[in-house]
C-alpha cells in the first residue's frame, strides 16, 4: 500500500509531453484528449515585465552557476514583484536561475516552485554523471523562463497572446502544456503531478536553452521522462530526484508488457512522437515508458557497459558535435556519405552503444522483463532500482 498518495507521481487522466522541430529550438508539449475552454480576457499587447532576462552584472540577485547555488535557499533570497496581463494578476519571481512568471495562490505548490526549479536544473545537468568529481553540464547563460498559472484559463489567454496564430494548435491540451523557445508554460493541475511535469518540461527548456545540437527525439524525450522521478516531503528543505521512482512511467511499462503491447525497439527511435499520437492515448503513454526505461537500460543495462557513451552523446550534444562523431564513426568503418534521416536512430545506437544492434534491442527487452517482474514495485516507489 502506498503510504501517501499526494506522493504519487501519478496522472489520473494522464499527461504526456513530445517534441516536434519548431523554428530553431524543439516545442515540447503535454497532449490529453481535445477541447478548449475559453478565457474572457484577452492579454494586453505588451505583458510586463518581460518575460525573459538575460544575467546582468547590476542585478540584485546576482546568477550563480547551479554547482555554487544552494536552491534550498532560494525562496529565501528571491524577489517577487507583481505581474500581470490581461486582467489577470500574479507575480514575478527571480531567482538565481531562473524567471517565474506565477498566477499561483499561495500554499505549497506556489512555495515549492524556487526551490523546486533550481533543485531541477541542478540535476539536469548532474544526473548521468553524479559522482563529485564529474563536471557538470554547461549552465545556461541566462536566467530560464517559466509560466505556472493558477487556472487553465489563464494559461489559455497566455498561449493566445504568446503564439498569436500558432496558438490553436496548443489550445487542445486540457491537461499539461509546452516548451517552446526555452520557455515552459504550464498550470497548475495538482502539486504532484505539476511538480513533475515542471521536472520534464525544465529538461526541454534546458537544451533548448544550452544544447548546440539537439539530441535525437527518442533521448530527448526519454531523458525528459527520467528527470521526472522525485520525492518532496514536507518536511524536505529540496526535493530529492530519484529517477526510477516514478510510478505512472512504471505502471503503464508494466501494463503493456502483460497485455502484449510493447513498441518494437525498431519503431521506438525511429518514429517521432506524432505517430503515436494518430494510434491512442495509451500508445503514447507506452511511448513515454519505453523511452523512460530506454534511459535506464542506457545508464545501468548490461552491467552499464552503455552509460559512457551516453554521457558522451550528451555532451556532444551540449558541444553540436553529434553529427562530426557519426561522420568520424562511419570513416573509420569505410562508410562514405551517409546523412542524417530516418536511420538516425540506428546510427546514434551504433555510434555511441553498440554497433551489434540485434544485440542491443535483445539486451534492452530483456530488461524491461525485469524491471516489470514481480514484487518489483515496492523498490520503484522507494525509488530504488530493480535490476540491483
Amino acid at each position: 500500500m502506498i503510504p501517501d498518495p499526494e506522493q504519487r507521481c501519478e496522472h489520473r487522466t494522464g499527461w504526456i509531453a513530445f517534441a516536434a522541430p519548431v523554428g530553431v529550438g524543439l516545442l515540447a508539449f503535454v497532449l490529453a484528449g481535445v477541447g478548449f475552454t475559453g478565457c474572457d480576457a484577452d492579454p494586453e499587447p505588451v505583458p510586463r515585465p518581460a518575460a525573459r532576462a538575460g544575467i546582468d552584472v547590476d542585478d540584485t540577485i546576482p546568477a550563480l552557476p547551479a554547482q555554487e547555488a544552494d536552491p534550498s535557499t532560494f525562496e529565501e533570497v528571491s524577489i517577487s514583484e507583481p505581474w500581470s496581463f490581461g486582467g489577470y494578476e500574479g507575480e514575478l519571481v527571480t531567482t538565481p536561475t531562473h524567471l517565474l512568471h506565477l498566477t499561483l495562490p499561495e500554499g505549497r505548490l506556489r512555495q515549492a516552485m524556487p526551490v523546486f526549479t533550481g533543485t531541477a536544473l541542478l540535476h539536469y545537468r548532474t544526473m548521468l554523471s553524479p559522482e563529485a568529481d564529474s563536471e557538470p553540464l554547461d549552465a545556461p547563460t541566462e536566467r530560464m523562463s517559466t509560466f505556472v498559472f493558477g487556472t487553465r484559463p489563464e494559461w489559455a489567454a497566455w498561449t493566445k497572446w504568446r503564439l498569436r496564430r500558432g496558438a490553436n494548435l496548443y489550445l487542445g491540451i486540457e491537461r499539461g502544456g509546452y516548451t517552446i523557445d526555452a520557455e515552459s508554460v504550464i498550470w497548475d493541475i495538482g502539486r504532484y503531478d505539476t511538480l513533475c511535469m515542471l521536472a520534464h518540461e525544465g529538461w526541454h527548456q534546458y537544451t533548448q536553452s544550452v544544447f548546440r545540437h539537439p539530441l535525437p527525439a527518442f533521448l530527448e524525450e526519454g531523458l525528459a521522462a527520467y528527470a521526472e522521478g522525485h520525492r518532496f516531503r514536507r518536511s524536505d528543505a529540496a526535493p530529492v530526484f530519484m529517477p526510477w521512482r516514478n510510478l505512472e512511467r512504471y505502471g503503464q511499462l508494466r501494463s503493456s508488457r502483460y497485455r502484449n503491447r510493447l513498441i518494437d525497439l525498431d519503431d521506438l527511435i525511429a518514429r517521432p512522437p506524432q505517430y503515436f499520437v494518430a494510434g491512442s492515448e495509451r500508445g503514447l503513454l507506452t511511448y513515454y515508458a519505453q523511452l523512460w526505461v530506454l534511459v535506464h537500460y542506457l545508464v545501468e543495462g548490461r552491467e552499464g557497459r552503455y552509460r559512457d557513451g551516453l554521457v558522451k552523446l550528451v555532451g556532444d550534444a551540449v558541444d553540436g558535435h553529434i553529427t562530426s562523431s557519426i561522420y568520424d564513426a562511419d570513416r573509420r568503418a569505410g562508410i562514405l556519405g551517409r546523412t542524417l534521416g530516418p536511420n538516425t536512430g540506428r546510427d546514434i545506437i551504433a555510434t555511441y552503444f553498440d554497433e551489434d544492434y540485434a544485440g542491443f534491442k535483445a539486451g534492452y527487452e530483456a530488461f524491461i522483463d525485469r524491471v516489470v517482474a514481480s514484487g518489483n514495485g515496492t523498490r520503484i516507489w522507494q525509488g530504488r532500482s530493480p535490476i540491483e
